[in-house]
């Protein structure tokens, strides 16, 4: 389960109202978790508590939060080091833990004591501000996160790492906190699962506070390998070419010959049992388009080497016999093109799948009205440039709210999104929210939309109750298959030929 912190407030705010769980025990069961989670650290790593460790705290209840570990660890005679980075004034129950850590006489220190700097540790915690920013830090927070993540020992954040917002992932400082590992309270952050906080977050950990589980208002997970397990489809033994649906691969221009191909091959991939390409055909002298043998092309007469409204007649009667329809790789973006793509769209009633090329039909306030008003099964694929054409806002306004605006869209255009990244957001017509982060750099490549498009058309015969199924696991299996190629090889060299070649074990390896 993933929330966001407004959603955690209200968790705890029911804990304190429905459960008589007070304010002051959330925070003593948060820093006691995280001190016996660190002691199984050093249990392992024996090394380790033979360094003191240092624990920073900001102002707010995630000090508090630092201030209980380091009370702990001291009672059980491991040498923390506390550094106070804004002051000591506190209030309510960070004031209380503060008391108490003076009580207990362990040492501390005012960031601008240049003391504790001197030291060898073991560990660092970050306490300083949890989920409490969602603005720029302080010149002086960042100037301090510099020489903290130059320090040596396991780097270990509370609830979120400071210099990242905890929801949208966001950068608050140039350099954020560089997290071995999270320790999150009661449920995961959306910050840490969301590019770039992602990759300053380490490894997640969920401890338990004491808030009775709930999941009402929540429809955020990880695409992982349970969930991948519990929703693989399960192919029947006697079952024919038809039983496992036909795909059909609209798309391809003179300049973009291979998107198509790519698709058509992913969709075999994905077990559908016929794949038909619909492409516009070339002069005889051109170099002709390597189609896999094993795919129905139909290539249609074309002025331009482009397809457009004109072909609407012919084009209708051939695609209407498909199961799924994939609309978009490699079209080109001409006028004409952008036309059928809307009479398609308009006349056509299968589920469909829209991506790249595809997409651009509705980037006027015209498709996008056209586009809230299709009612068969869409799945739609843009990248971030892709969906603020989509939605018609600066590309800048996206990024800084992606999973919201793609829960909302999904939820309005009752269509499944999937929102490609280096976390791929899959978020469903009724809410649910998936998040994949399998795969690695190298699928930022030409031809990888195409590969993942055709994917999930394949896989939608299979999930024709719920596409967004197709969606998440085309997006987790094209990742695996990344990472299995990384393991020999420069993953800057992966091309969406070797995605292809991956992909049967990597399937193989996830069905149940």
């Amino acid at each position: 389960m993933i929330v966001t912190p407004s959603q955690m407030r209200t968790f705890e705010q029911n804990a304190i109202a429905r459960e008589g769980i007070a304010s002051l025990s959330l925070m003593e069961n948060a820093g006691l978790a995280v001190a016996h989670h660190v002691l199984e650290l050093a249990r392992k790593a024996p090394g380790l508590s033979t360094k003191p460790v240092l624990i920073l705290c900001g102002k707010g209840n995630n000090a508090g939060d630092g201030m209980v570990v380091a009370r702990e660890l001291r009672r059980r005679q491991w040498p923390t080091h506390t550094v106070f980075c804004l002051g000591r004034s506190f209030t309510g129950d960070a004031k209380t833990e503060y008391d108490r850590l003076m009580a207990s006489e362990a040492p501390t220190f005012d960031a601008t004591d240049s003391a504790w700097l001197r030291c060898d540790y073991g560990m660092v915690l970050d306490a300083i501000f949890g989920t409490g920013a969602n603005k720029p830090l302080p010149e002086e927070i960042c100037r301090l996160l510099l020489r903290v993540n130059a320090l040596p020992g396991l780097k270990v954040a509370l609830d979120v790492p400071t210099g990242i917002h905890p929801e949208t992932g966001s950068l608050l400082a140039q350099h954020p906190f560089e997290a071995d590992e999270t320790l999150t309270f009661h449920c995961a952050k959306t910050g840490l699962y969301l590019s770039p906080g992602r990759f300053f977050s380490g490894k997640v950990t969920v401890l338990p506070i004491g808030i009775a589980h709930s999941e009402e208002g929540v429809s955020r997970t990880l695409a992982d390998e349970e969930l991948i397990r519990r929703i693989f489809p399960k192919r029947v033994a006697w079952g024919h070419k038809g039983t496992f649906g036909k795909v059909g691969v609209f798309g391809g221009s003179i300049r973009y010959r291979g998107a198509p191909v790519l698709s058509a091959k992913a969709a075999f991939m994905a077990g559908c049992g016929l794949v038909h390409a619909f492409a516009p055909a070339f002069q005889a002298e051109e170099r002709p388009v390597a189609y896999n043998a094993e795919t129905i092309v139909h290539l249609i007469p074309s002025e331009n080497g482009h397809l457009s409204i004109r072909q609407l007649d012919r084009l209708f009667s051939e695609v209407n016999e498909m199961d799924i329809l994939l609309i978009g790789p490699g079209l080109g973006r001409m006028n004409e093109t952008m036309e059928l793509v809307r009479a398609v769209i308009d006349r056509v009633r299968l589920p469909m799948v829209i991506d790249a090329d595809g997409l651009y039909a509705f980037g006027s306030e015209d498709g996008r009205t056209r586009l809230r008003e299709v009612e068969k099964p869409l799945v739609l694929t843009p990248h971030l440039g892709e969906f603020a054409m989509l939605l018609g806002l600066p590309l800048r306004e996206v990024e800084a709210d992606a999973l919201s605006l793609a829960e909302n869209f999904a939820r309005e255009h009752r269509c499944t999104l999937v929102l490609k990244g280096a976390t791929t957001i899959v978020a469903a017509p009724k809410g649910t929210v998936y998040f994949n982060l399998t795969g690695n750099s190298g699928l930022a490549v030409g031809g990888s939309g195409d590969v993942l498009a055709g994917l999930i058309a394949g896989f939608l015969p299979a999930f024709s109750d719920s596409p967004e199924h197709a969606a998440v696991l085309a997006a987790y299996a094209m990742g695996r298959a990344a990472e299995a190629y990384a393991r020999n090889h420069w993953e800057g060299s992966l091309t969406p030929t070797a995605v292809l070649e991956r992909l049967p074990r990597v399937l193989k390896e996830s069905e149940p």
